[in-house]
């Protein structure tokens, strides 16, 4: 009998530690957005992504809405999106330019969703947001 109990015991033991063990298979893209608006024309913006596979520095210029999609990914990925004012030396006080940054997620080929946004009303010379896959 004591065996028996013994043996079931080491078994669902085991049964637990495999469950444990499982390979999480699950793709993800991530969907970088930006809007910016001001009263200038011409103005551009240093927008810095995190691609996976390193960093990437863009040209985007203002007055536009832009957005680009990476991946895929795994969870524990940490997304990133950078934006700055070029040739803003960080110290002048930036009136005009507003700011809206987005990362959004698709996960297996679901939709889009937010998962992060910056969307603040007072003009600036910079923003950024990061994000975490968990």
């Amino acid at each position: 009998m004591r065996r028996t109990i013994l043996l079931l015991f080491i078994g669902l033991l085991f049964y637990g530690c495999d469950r444990d063990n499982t390979i999480d298979n699950d793709e993800y893209y991530v969907k970088y957005s930006l809007t910016s608006t001001t009263i200038y024309y011409g103005g551009k913006l240093d927008v810095n992504i995190n691609t996976g596979t390193g960093s990437q520095l863009l040209n985007v210029s203002q007055r536009t809405k832009w957005e680009t999609t990476i991946g895929p990914v795994k969870k524990g990925f940490n997304s990133s999106l950078n934006i700055k004012k070029q040739d803003w030396d960080g110290k002048a006080t930036e009136n005009h330019l507003a700011l809206t940054a987005k990362i959004e997620l698709s996960k297996n080929g679901s939709p889009f969703y937010m998962v992060k946004i910056d969307d603040s009303s007072t003009p600036r010379a910079t923003c950024e947001i990061k994000y975490v896959i968990n």
